[in-house]
């Protein structure tokens, strides 16, 4: 018996794995000197080796946002839709917290510098709700289904 795929997974997917993406590009366009907008210092934006991490990393974002679409679109079933759901709630979590731990904040180490920096924060955990309310959606109706 085929399970029944959970209702909006493959457009949540597509969506969020396109602005993800569109926020790495983002990034890309504007160039490490976006990081003056954090306090961080001309000697370290400068710097070829954050340059050379600076592109890595949201070419890696772009690329995750591309892996995003992707799963939307290929994971069919929905015991398989709820566990990448999970996962990705986890993983957003996760970002989240790390994200929080170097903020401008009373709970960040201020390695970055002004209020921005809790936009990261509040972009991984509202990803996390909305991976985690799809796993909810389709936990609950697999459960519903069993009854």
């Amino acid at each position: 018996m085929t399970e029944r795929p959970i209702p909006g997974f493959r457009i949540v997917f597509t969506i969020v794995g396109v602005l993800y993406a569109l926020m790495a590009a983002s990034a890309l366009v504007r160039g490490v000197s976006m990081l003056r907008d954090f306090g961080v210092s001309e000697a370290e934006i400068a710097s070829p080796v954050l340059t050379d991490f600076f592109n890595f990393f949201y070419q890696l974002m772009a690329y995750i946002g591309g892996l995003m679409v992707l799963l939307g679109w290929v994971t069919r079933e929905g015991r398989a839709q709820i566990k990448v759901s999970a996962a990705l709630a986890l993983a957003n979590l996760i970002f989240a917290f790390r994200d929080l731990g170097t903020s401008d904040s009373a709970l960040g180490n201020h390695l970055y510098r002004g209020d921005a920096t809790l936009v990261f924060v509040l972009i991984g955990l509202t990803i996390a709700a909305t991976f985690g309310t799809l796993a909810i959606v389709g936990w609950r109706d697999m459960a519903r289904r069993r009854r």
